[in-house]
């Protein structure tokens, strides 16, 4: 349920910032020279898996994530970013370990989609988009082996945001996303699939060129 709240707070989020964008006044609210042009970006900051029952006593939660986009019109963004977060956790039963912890992993590229409200130096945003993704449960069976299981599936993402112009080629921000993954480690992860998504704070900066 808590998950369900989550993911629909943010779609909600998502469309009632899109028909401000449609409506906004295109004079004055916004600095012309960020239209057309590319930018480069990135993220770092906390990360909160989705409580999977499978997973035990997860710590050591990172994220982070690197971005291109082109600003198509004032109010959208088209962008291409490389998305990863990291735990760790208790070994699952399953998996015999010297040390008991793990090492999980989700990472992949996706493409994403913004709707972009410009008031001059801040600009609000939300967006979505889909991508490839990898998870991976690494554990260290001695000091010289590590044992590790891969899966690689399609999730999907939205996102909410805000970015505040230093000067006409650098922004700061704060930006929070959702990722929906499913991922199937076969018999080291017991009970089947689960989301190895989850919730991302991140401090963004972009270089606008």
């Amino acid at each position: 349920m808590v998950r369900s709240t989550r993911w629909t707070s943010l779609m909600f989020a998502i469309l009632t910032l899109s028909p401000l964008v449609a409506g906004a006044d295109s004079t004055g609210m916004f600095a012309p020279e960020r239209v057309g042009r590319w930018y480069l970006g990135g993220g770092v900051g906390a990360y909160w898996e989705e409580s999977n029952s499978q997973l035990k006593n997860a710590a050591g939660q990172f994220g982070d994530f690197i971005s291109g986009g082109y600003r198509a019109t004032p109010y959208i963004g088209l962008e291409i970013d490389g998305l990863s977060s990291q735990q760790r956790l208790d070994t699952p039963p399953a998996v015999s370990s010297s040390n008991g912890r793990s090492r999980l992993t989700t990472s992949g590229v996706g493409g994403v989609v913004k709707f972009i409200l410009p008031l001059d130096r801040i600009e609000l945003y939300a967006g979505g988009g889909v991508g490839a993704y990898n998870t991976s449960l690494r554990t260290k069976r001695n000091p010289f082996r590590d044992d590790e299981e891969n899966d690689t599936d399609f999730g999907y993402q939205g996102l909410i945001g805000a970015d505040y112009f230093i000067n006409r080629h650098f922004s700061v921000g704060l930006e929070y996303r959702k990722l929906r993954v499913d991922a199937d480690l076969g018999p080291t992860i017991p009970g089947g699939k689960f989301d190895a998504g989850g919730d991302f704070l991140f401090a963004t900066f972009r270089g606008h060129f």
